[in-house]
């Protein structure tokens, strides 16, 4: 007879917390800062140096294109050569501080394409694939909950950094704007890269919910089972699901990142001062570090269409929000609260939706591809929106074609989760 030994509920605190706030410490670096405050940059870099906002915001795009097809790649390496997790984000951490410090010092277009491309070939190991890793090794309870703390730290960075750099880029310019930017980063990631640890059994534990099957005689504890169900890639591919999940999430990221770059520059724009502005985005940071751990436990409780029509309304509430901010003075912290729960949407849904559609058989495979092909649309929303921007000489008519990417969100997202229910994917 075999008994079941829990890990101690008593026992000394849990290290995989401190794995969460390590990756809170990757997110904040990684997307907090060199993501979510790259807009504050957009309108003193193209004023200063006489670029167009297109042409300038294309080097946000190479870097997400590069991140993009970088992502697959990593993905196949974190397969292969798990043990070497620290050395892929110290490479991330470098590269990324290396970058936002060389922006500093840039003065050509091609200076910032150059250095972004540099950086897209590592940026992905400071987000959400090494995050899913490492979180997923550490828990089987309380996944999503150890999950959306660890989104959060995005949240938490920006909503600290977007005033700040506010400042900074308004008192000694853009240029240090870029290195304090750096300085930053560094802060949150060496101490992540000196206590990450790929495993519990890099510690002697189990990961946390996990029980270990002993025999009587006290024999070493056999490994879990671990039951995997769903879909191969192979099959997935083979959907219809796949191709609306991932044009779902193409609409819904394009949506989402063509407001996050040039809002600021947005408000800034209708009359509202730099103050509002940066006000305004950063409260958006501020409420997205609580709206990722409550949008990850709305999502257990919902189920798989619920939550895709929630994503969807969400980020369409966002983007109408923005369309009418110009028309009174409280109207820009209505789209914080708005887009505080929309910018989360691309982020925590992606990891849930794929894995209540597809089970979790083939999961990061399922969950690169489909991210990479959706991914397109966020590569590319502010080098469009800016391009848009130009051409009509007006952010208004940008919005309003966002307001129908919003709507072909929830709906490819939705039909996804319907097809994917209705045909038992994830339990196959």
């Amino acid at each position: 007879m075999q008994q079941t030994i829990s890990q101690p509920k008593t026992r000394k605190f849990f290290y995989g917390w401190v794995i969460v706030l390590c990756c809170a410490l990757l997110m904040a670096a990684g997307t907090g800062i060199f993501v979510n405050c790259i807009g504050i940059f957009v309108k003193p870099v193209c004023d200063d140096l006489g670029f167009d906002r297109g042409p300038f915001t294309l080097y946000t795009t190479i870097s997400n294109f590069t991140g993009m097809a970088a992502m697959l790649v990593f993905g196949e390496l974190y397969r292969k050569y798990p043990r070497r997790i620290r050395i892929f984000i110290t490479m991330g951490a470098t590269m990324g501080c290396l970058v936002f410090l060389g922006y500093s010092m840039s003065s050509k277009l091609w200076h910032f394409y150059l250095l972004a491309f540099c950086y897209g070939t590592v940026a992905t190991t400071l987000a959400a694939i090494s995050v899913t890793t490492l979180v997923n090794n550490w828990f089987v309870d309380k996944r999503g909950f150890a999950t959306g703390l660890a989104f959060a730290g995005s949240g938490v960075s920006a909503a600290i950094m977007t005033p700040l750099l506010t400042s900074v880029v308004a008192d000694y310019g853009w240029r240090m704007g870029y290195r304090t930017m750096s300085v930053a980063a560094a802060i949150c990631l060496i101490p992540a890269l000196l206590l990450i640890r790929l495993s519990p059994a890099d510690k002697g534990l189990l990961p946390y919910g996990v029980e270990a099957t002993v025999g009587e005689d006290g024999e070493t504890p056999s490994a879990p089972v671990i039951v995997q169900t769903g879909l191969t890639r192979a099959e997935a591919i083979k959907t219809p699901t796949f191709y609306l999940q991932a044009i779902g999430i193409f609409c819904l990221s394009l949506t989402g990142m063509g407001m996050s770059t040039h809002a600021i520059a947005y408000f800034t724009d209708v009359g509202y001062s730099s103050l509002t502005a940066s006000t305004a985005m950063s409260l958006v940071m501020t409420i997205m570090i609580g709206a990722k751990i409550l949008l990850g436990a709305v999502f257990d409780k919902l189920g798989s269409v619920k939550s895709a029509i929630l994503t969807g309304l969400c980020m369409l509430a966002s983007i109408i929000s923005i369309r009418f901010a110009g028309l009174a003075p409280f109207m820009p912290y209505v789209f914080s609260v708005c887009f505080g729960f929309g910018y989360s949407t691309l982020t925590v849904p992606y990891s849930y939706l794929i894995g209540q559609n597809f089970g979790t058989r083939e999961f990061s495979s399922i969950y690169s591809l489909i991210c990479t092909l959706g991914g397109f649309g966020g590569g590319a929303a502010a080098t469009l929106t800016g391009t848009l921007y130009d051409h009509f000489g007006s952010y208004l008519p940008v919005w309003t074609l966002y307001i129908g990417t919003a709507c072909l969100a929830m709906l490819f997202l939705t039909l996804a989760s319907i097809t994917a229910t209705a045909k038992g994917y994830k339990n196959r």
